[in-house]
């Protein structure tokens, strides 16, 4: 196994399965039907994106790890600053929107 291009398959596959979360999180807030249909999945909405989730990110890697050549170190300290920033931007995106959610700041 090489383990640079494990390393930036995972950081890739990070990167989307956090982008998947934020996206499928505020669009089941926004939208009962799909909320329903993750809590008949599994029970839970959260159970439901928890396991998207993680065959999101085991496939995504699996599937990026076929497709890279081998990165350089400077490649792959970007893709995992990258990772950093967009954890961090999920959660402030998160964050807002319940805050707002909360508040009932938005008109929807």
């Amino acid at each position: 196994m090489n383990k640079p291009k494990l390393i930036i398959s995972s950081a890739y596959a990070a990167i989307l399965t956090v982008v998947f979360v934020v996206v499928v999180t505020i669009w089941a807030e926004l939208s009962a039907p799909l909320k329903d249909w993750l809590k008949n999945f599994s029970g839970h909405h959260w159970t439901s994106k928890s396991i998207f989730s993680a065959l999101l990110y085991a496939a995504a890697t699996a599937a990026l790890y076929q497709g890279f050549r081998n990165p350089s170190g400077d490649i792959l300290r970007k893709a995992l600053v990258f990772v950093l920033i967009s954890t961090a931007l999920g959660t402030v995106i998160l964050a807002a929107f319940y805050t707002g959610h909360h508040f009932s700041l938005f008109k929807y």
